[in-house]
């Protein structure tokens, strides 16, 4: 099964509600904002804007995410990215540690754009004990939270044979 979804990158702050919005109405089903990752230039507001948006999902590599802002992903229910991509993945451990402080959920993305960046099982495992997290936090976002975001998506994708 396809999931129809977008990742708004470079939109202007104030423009990510309206975008985001306007994505779910021609049919995305999960609306991804491309964070302030430490090695683009992304518009400064773009996390704070992406968090105050009812119609994201997720805030992929938010850089040096602030407290505040880590805050209102757990308040709002945004997903934030844990990357293996190249330069992204420099502030996954600031992102996991402030996570864990404030209850927001976590994801972890490839950010794929190459048959090699896909990802293993044990590759996986490795990127999320690198941000210091436990075990338990692993099974979480490899299983837990994934299931959760699929839970909520209009298709109610969900494993036929579990319910």
């Amino acid at each position: 099964m396809a999931i129809p979804g977008i990742e708004l990158t470079h939109v202007p702050a104030q423009a990510i509600a309206e975008t985001a919005k306007k994505a779910k109405e021609l049919g995305a089903w999960i609306v991804v904002v491309h964070g302030e990752t430490i090695i683009e230039s992304v518009e400064k507001g773009t996390n704070l804007a992406a968090l105050n948006s009812p119609h994201v999902d997720i805030l992929a590599h938010p850089g040096l995410l602030s407290l505040e802002e880590a805050k209102l992903a757990a308040t709002n229910a945004i997903f934030l990215e844990i990357s293996t991509r190249a330069g992204h993945c420099l502030t996954n451990g600031h992102i996991a540690s402030l996570a864990q402080q404030v209850g927001a959920k976590l994801l972890l993305n490839s950010d794929a754009h190459s048959e090699e960046d896909l990802l293993t099982p044990s590759l996986a495992n490795t990127i999320i004990h690198g941000t210091g997290l436990d075990d338990s936090a692993c099974h979480q976002i490899l299983i837990k939270n994934p299931q959760a975001l699929i839970k909520d998506l209009p298709c109610h994708c969900r494993n036929r044979e579990t319910g």
